[in-house]
């Protein structure tokens, strides 16, 4: 049965492991040849020239224009999970069920739990041998945001043990609802769109898995200098002022107080800032951010959380089809 499911879903296999292989050997060589191209052009190095910064742009200009087109291949990764729920997954028990295959399979002395796992065992050992391959490679789209500091979040959703996650749950999910809709065109579709509500709704909850660090802007910074000290990488996910007394201030008393202070003339002292003027009106800002040393515990966190679902979506499919009528 199993070498049967192997020959029944081959194109898949071979098509999903063509494409992945493909697609990590082009992302290696991708961020080599920008690194290279970048640094070929000496733009991290770059001094401007008086009164104009024109010479580093056209520089930067030039290093785009001769590598942007290859930062598709890192955003491929975006979408190919939500192509493999809606066509690998959607389909796998829902075509058997539509065109009644099924029904022969179930009077070959094998139990209809056992056919299914095998089915959705043997494609998701594909998927995940797919995935793994590609998960070490989505970190090189760092050398197309040219900066120095490239906090290890901005490519989070494209490498890593999370990577692999998306691709096991959207299989998951796109064949228990086939399991369960029996209907190709809604396996597809409606896997589809269930991958994506739990992938933006997870999405939303990462800032969460772990409190926030709070920094204060700086009262001694000196004149116009109150940048926030934090390290470098470390991944902003918002910010708020409180009261001297840790209350909550509106952020249209913060915005009314910062126009008052660049609109009102004063004598800047050597630790004269708009964060001080906000403190001595009672008000501290404040910024929220996670470190980038959280990265990795923030990967195996969403990627626990896709791999709980993907074996809800499994459990569930199972369930389908042992109480399905034939």
């Amino acid at each position: 049965m199993t070498w049967l499911a192997v020959r029944q879903y081959r194109v898949q296999i071979v098509v999903m492991l063509i494409v992945a292989g493909l697609l990590a050997i082009g992302m290696a060589f991708a961020a080599v040849y920008v690194a290279g191209v970048r640094s070929e052009l000496g733009l991290d190095t770059c001094v401007p020239l008086p009164n104009t910064n024109l010479n580093c742009v056209q520089l930067d200009t030039e290093w785009r224009r001769r590598t942007g087109s290859l930062n598709y291949l890192f955003y491929s990764l975006y979408v190919l999970p939500a192509l493999v729920a809606s066509y690998v997954g959607g389909p796998l028990l829902a075509v058997e069920f539509e065109r009644g295959t099924h029904r022969l399979a179930w009077t070959q002395g094998i139990s209809r739990v056992r056919w299914a796992a095998l089915k959705l065992g043997v494609v998701l050992v594909a998927t995940l041998a797919a995935s793994i391959m590609l998960a070490p490679f989505g970190g090189g789209q760092k050398e197309f945001f040219g900066k120095t500091v490239v906090s290890p979040f901005e490519t989070f959703e494209i490498q890593g043990p999370a990577l692999v996650s998306y691709f096991v749950f959207g299989l998951a999910a796109g064949a228990s609802i086939g399991a369960w809709t029996r209907r190709v065109l809604a396996g597809m579709l409606v896997g589809l769109l269930v991958f994506a509500v739990l992938r933006v709704g997870v999405h939303n909850l990462r800032p969460a898995y772990q409190a926030p660090v709070i920094a204060e802007y700086p009262y001694s910074a000196g004149p116009f200098q109150s940048s926030f000290d934090i390290a470098p990488g470390a991944w902003v996910i918002g910010g708020d002022a409180i009261d001297l007394e840790g209350r909550a201030v509106a952020p249209e008393r913060v915005t009314s107080l910062m126009q008052e202070y660049f609109r009102t003339p004063r004598q800047l002292g050597p630790t004269s800032n708009d964060a001080t003027y906000l403190r001595e009106h009672g008000v501290i800002r404040r910024l929220l951010y996670q470190p980038a040393d959280r990265f990795w515990t923030f990967q195996v966190i969403e990627a626990a959380i896709f791999i709980a679902l993907a074996a809800l979506c499994a459990l569930l499919t199972l369930w389908r089809v042992r109480s399905s009528d034939a």
